[in-house]
């Protein structure tokens, strides 16, 4: 096991994308607070008749206000196919003969890949946030805490990790670098959509479906203000997301090696 996640970890440190996707994502980070900073100048805005979501979207581009949007969709969306191409790589080669081939067994390379992924996804999430505080420092400065900042902000980490271990398991299933990331990218956004129309057609006035998910529940976490509650409903979300990832990936890995 030692020797293959050093050798996975090698493959890691060689993999140019993982560094073009920090690079990308946190450009990305960038531009979104440059129009944001741009639109407020230009646009008077009063945030108590706004709803939480537009809030959201329109807060002053500060270090704390930016670390928090390491959960929007851009920064996922580079998760979702970093993640793939890492652990596609070796199946679209065939690299993965080699591996096999030296006795490993399909739970080794599973949780060999699992945990480099979790590092290299825990580094991308680090880089992405320091990145996010410095451009926010240079823009509006530090910036305004707000309610339960610290659990709201590794709440928001806890569910990308969560997202993280889903990519995996898609990928480690498909094992097609294309249509993996295509369900990566799709699947979660289709999800969303159908909650959506689950809360229309229930015609459900206090509860939103869509909160229940990872996407609504970073868009609450987001906000200025977060309730303890929403902390809790959040860590529980992601931490049963993360567990049934694993498990449907790993079950999943195991039974296509038979």
């Amino acid at each position: 096991m030692k020797n293959l996640l050093q050798f996975e970890f090698r493959r890691l440190l060689k993999a140019k994308y993982f560094y073009i996707c920090i690079a990308v994502s946190v450009a990305l980070l960038l531009i979104s607070a440059a129009t944001t900073k741009i639109l407020m100048q230009a646009v008077t805005i009063n945030e108590e008749e706004m709803p939480d979501i537009a809030t959201a979207a329109f807060m002053a581009p500060t270090a704390l206000s930016l670390m928090k949007q390491i959960g929007s969709s851009s920064v996922t969306m580079i998760l979702a196919i970093f993640t793939t191409l890492f652990v596609t790589e070796d199946y679209t080669s065939d690299t993965i003969k080699n591996v096999y081939s030296r006795g490993y067994t399909s739970s080794s390379v599973f949780f060999a890949k699992y945990i480099v992924t979790f590092v290299a996804g825990a580094i991308f999430l680090a880089l992405t946030s320091l990145a996010s505080f410095l451009i926010g420092l240079s823009f509006d400065g530090v910036g305004k805490a707000g309610t339960n900042y610290a659990g709201a902000y590794l709440t928001i980490l806890f569910c990308l990790i969560a997202y993280i271990t889903i990519y995996f398991a898609i990928a480690i299933s498909i094992r097609k670098t294309g249509g993996s990331i295509a369900l990566s990218i799709i699947g979660p956004l289709a999800l969303s959509l159908i909650l959506y129309l689950f809360n229309a057609i229930l015609k459900l006035d206090n509860v939103d479906l869509s909160d229940y998910w990872l996407d609504g529940r970073m868009t609450i976490l987001q906000t200025q203000d977060v309730e303890g509650r929403e902390i809790g409903i959040g860590c529980l979300i992601a931490f049963l997301l993360t567990a049934a990832g694993g498990v449907a990936g790993y079950f999943i890995n195991l039974k296509r090696e038979q």
